[in-house]
């Protein structure tokens, strides 16, 4: 467990003002964004990093290693879930075989599975063909999925099976791309409802650039997917939501959009510098739903061939997340970036400029309005606006001291990496844990430098709210004291949705030796990435957080399989009303016996398995507010 105190052992909760000078530098990108990078080759060795030792701040561990680096063009995918019985599971896109014009040919989803430990490291694809831009949910009582695109117009691939960690997958096509679109790219899956039977996809069809054709009216629409029998067929299919349509917007871009869920609430939230910042919320399992905007883009309909602005404009620097309480209160976290397409001196068609020395993670919840537009609506998203509206809750931190930020030891004009999310402080992701919010974000750190001397690292630094993100505390550099990040690039974190106790937050991210992306840049070799887990334990005030003894434990059905008779025994360790029900593989109830009160110890259940066709079944028995599932085949 982690002592408060070391809480205390942070940074100033007060913002250092940036160099102007620094500030006002500004950098040229293509706004090209491609699931296929297309690069000139460069050495293609790369080293295998050694075993990696428990960092002093939580507990880490290597789970995954990938070559392959590029995970997101802007937020990331569900990439990390835990179960209520304290399993867990994480994906990436993983690639490590020498590429061929870098296209990686073992390209697709590293998985890996967690019950007390981790298993080993993947060494192939969980999909029989290339893939990339995984999403994993649960589905059906104690089952996962796995969602991933193929590339341009061809169909995207679902991975799914009924018990999480073990077993083969089925995989099939996912549902095609509506009759005028081409394909479908970078989906984003949640579940909901009370058995996780709802499957909730957000997907763009394929623009232009990557091989599609524009539809209704966008060159690249983001639509609406959903399973209700946890992955096995989709009810709805290529669903343009209202508020999303081209009466809205011209296009969406990749990536820029996520999705959480709490019970029967789903949300889906979008972050761009080009577009409005919004969520979409259902609160019926995406049987309808309501948009909120959070920030209004001053450019209603921007378009890269047409519009050019008067001034720079502060926006979302394409990095965004979102968390949901359990009141049902949406909250959600963003990277502040600063472009531009300036009349004065327009780039070509097909570039932007962009500020990199923008610093700053903003913070919204439900209970406030819209961000009131600032005098001049370029400057909304101005981190100084958005800190005297109580909205800025991460920055850049003055590690050694000097009384200014930005101070950096690297030689290099910018002295540090930018990725498709543009801001010096970028990728933020939050966690909810009873009235507990963590907030972690990836951070250029002072400090810590390049062997050669030329860039610095980001490192990912942690915030918590005790109070629903009233008030925040003392930062920390969450690889300050491991020696074995001391040469590490930490981008692509990902908080997981659920936690497994009060106090604990699991996260996982990418350590990379180089900062920058190898996909995308010619300078950096291709070096192996490792995806690490970070157990993190707090305490609440000045006590240990202790974890709440089980008050169910229920045992695997006796005979399994069963033909007829089978007994289920289960434990309980106070007096409570406690119920059984069972499901079929489509989340079905086939059978129940309604709560009763039953006194602490032993107890079982006989089932006459005879009265059910063959096949797997889940049994679930509630006690209380707890509630353990098992499968159970009839044969």
């Amino acid at each position: 467990m982690i002592l408060m105190a070391v809480l205390s052992a942070g940074f100033s909760q007060k913002r250092i003002p940036a160099d102007k000078e620094r500030t006002q530098m500004s950098l040229t990108r293509s706004i090209h964004e491609s699931a296929e990078p297309r690069i000139p080759m460069v050495n293609t060795n790369f080293t295998q990093p050694g075993v990696l030792k428990n960092a002093n701040w939580g507990t880490e561990t290597e789970i995954i290693l990938t070559v392959f680096d590029m995970q997101s063009n802007a937020s990331l995918a569900n990439r990390f879930i835990i179960w209520d019985d304290n399993t867990g599971a994480a994906v990436c896109t993983r690639g490590v075989e020498n590429p061929t014009n870098n296209a990686f040919p073992d390209r697709g989803t590293g998985y890996n599975f967690f019950n007390i430990s981790w298993g080993p490291k993947p060494t192939a694809r969980i999909e029989t063909v290339r893939t990339g831009w995984p999403a994993i949910a649960k589905a059906g009582p104690s089952g996962e999925i796995v969602i991933a695109h193929v590339s341009g117009t061809a169909a995207m691939k679902v991975n799914h099976r009924t018990t999480k960690g073990t077993g083969a997958w089925t995989q099939y096509d996912f549902p095609a791309a509506p009759a005028g679109a081409s394909g479908l790219l970078w989906p984003r899956a949640v579940s909901s409802g009370a058995n996780n039977n709802y499957i909730h996809v957000f997907a763009m069809t394929a623009p232009a650039g990557n091989g599609g054709t524009p539809y209704l009216g966008q060159d690249g629409a983001l639509l609406y997917y959903r399973s209700s029998d946890a992955g096995l067929t989709w009810d709805k299919q290529g669903e343009l939501l209202e508020g999303l349509g081209s009466d809205y917007y011209l296009n969406f871009s990749s990536d820029t959009y996520a999705v959480a869920s709490k019970g029967d609430m789903v949300v889906m939230l979008h972050g761009s510098a080009w577009k409005d910042m919004f969520i979409m919320k259902s609160m019926d399992n995406g049987e309808t739903w309501e948009k909120t905007i959070i920030w209004e883009h001053p450019y209603p309909f921007f378009d890269f061939n047409t519009t050019l602005m008067p001034d720079t404009l502060y926006s979302c620097d394409n990095s965004s997340n979102m968390a949901i309480d359990n009141n049902g209160m949406v909250h959600v976290v963003w990277g502040v970036g600063r472009v531009a397409r300036l009349a004065a001196a327009p780039p070509d068609p097909g570039s932007y400029s962009y500020w990199p020395f923008t610093d700053g993670i903003g913070y919204w919840n439900e209970s406030m309005s819209q961000i009131p537009e600032a005098d001049n609506p370029h400057h909304t998203m101005m981190p100084e606006y958005l800190e005297g509206l109580g909205m800025l809750i991460g920055w850049t931190q003055d590690v050694n001291n000097s009384g200014f930020v930005f101070d950096f030891e690297g030689t290099a004009e910018t002295p540090f990496n930018t990725y498709r999310s543009l801001g010096i402080s970028c990728m933020p992701t939050i966690a909810i844990n009873g009235s507990m919010i963590a907030l972690v974000y990836s951070s250029v750190t002072e400090t810590f430098v390049t062997a050669d001397g030329t860039l610095n690292y980001k490192h990912l630094w942690m915030r918590i709210s005790y109070d629903y993100g009233q008030t925040w505390g003392p930062f920390r550099d969450l690889q300050a004291d491991n020696i074995f990040h001391l040469y590490d690039e930490c981008i692509y974190p990902v908080l997981a949705d659920q936690t497994d106790q009060s106090g604990t937050f699991h996260l996982i991210y990418n350590a990379d030796n180089i900062p920058g992306i190898f996909a995308f840049d010619a300078s950096h070799d291709p070096v192996v990435n490792r995806i690490i887990h970070n157990k993190l334990e707090f305490l609440i005030g000045m006590d240990e957080v202790k974890p709440k003894p089980a008050i169910l434990s229920v045992n695997q059905n006796f005979p399994n399989p069963a033909a007829g008779a089978t007994e289920i025994t289960f434990e309980i360790s106070e007096t409570l009303p406690v119920g059984l029900e069972i499901l079929n593989i489509t989340g079905q109830k086939v059978f129940e016996i309604p709560t009763k009160e039953m006194q602490a110890g032993s107890h079982s259940f006989n089932f006459n398995a005879s009265t059910l066709t063959q096949g797997i079944y889940f049994y679930s028995i509630t006690a209380g507010n707890e509630k353990v599932s098992r499968k159970m085949i009839v044969k």
